[in-house]
């Protein structure tokens, strides 16, 4: 199998970065020059693109993992994508504050927030999720109102 095919069998279950494709037919044996040819013809083809994946990642993340911003940077950046991108994809994201909200009350609905330990433990949980501090915050005042 030539580097090019490995390339396309990898893209085809999945979409994924151009550092992640270099890695793994690297990691394969393959030389650097063939992996260089198979990029190069993975994204010529339309089959490789950082900024569609991109795209994608942002919408899974939000939308079906319900991670912060700050959590889906972190991510891009180790999957190399470039700066530029994760802060043009960051920027799509609107409301993040509701979208913390309506996690809260879904996963901690009735939860005593004046409890320093409860409070404690859905902080670190959304604050692992990417979610800055002070929208937790703020969420957490949000949900005591309600109640």
């Amino acid at each position: 199998m030539t580097a090019k095919d490995y390339a396309v069998k990898l893209l085809g279950f999945c979409d994924r970065s151009e550092k992640e494709i270099r890695e793994k037919i690297l990691k394969k044996g393959y030389s650097e020059a063939d992996c260089e040819e198979a990029i190069a013809f993975c994204r010529s083809y339309g089959y490789l693109d950082d900024s569609r994946y991109v795209q994608h990642f942002v919408n899974d993340a939000v939308n079906l993992k319900k991670h912060g911003k700050a959590r889906i940077k972190q991510e891009l950046r180790q999957k190399g994508i470039d700066d530029s991108l994760i802060e043009e994809a960051l920027a799509s994201i609107n409301d993040e504050r509701e979208m913390l909200i309506s996690e809260m009350e879904r996963r901690f609905k009735g939860c005593d927030f004046t409890d320093k330990k409860v409070k404690n433990k859905v902080f670190g949980f959304f604050l692992r999720r990417g979610f800055s501090a002070r929208d937790i915050l703020c969420a957490m005042n949000a949900e005591e109102d309600y109640e």
